[in-house]
């Protein structure tokens, strides 16, 4: 009966847990492709492959600096609500 009881409460979850799993699997495989700029940047695409590998680099770079400040904001959230909890 216990088990019967847990097994409601679990059966869901595994659920929900096998759907994110297959959609990441899906999420991956268009990631792997990469982007392809020739499509939103035709006029810049254009003019070489010096100036695309310049376009492809802000764009990395401005890419990487958006998720260090995000990563930054997020953990000083953390230590903000850390410190107003005060629960250790």
């Amino acid at each position: 009966m216990f088990k019967a009881i847990v097994d409601t409460f679990i059966g869901p979850v595994q659920q929900i847990l096998s759907s994110t799993i297959s959609r990441l699997d899906q999420v991956s495989l268009v990631a792997a492709r990469g982007l392809n700029l020739d499509y939103y940047l035709g006029p810049i695409m254009m003019l070489g492959s010096g100036w695309k590998a310049l376009i492809c680099s802000v764009i990395s770079s401005a890419f990487l600096l958006l998720i260090t400040l995000t990563a930054r904001k997020g953990y000083s959230l953390y230590l903000a609500l850390k410190a107003g909890v005060k629960w250790w």
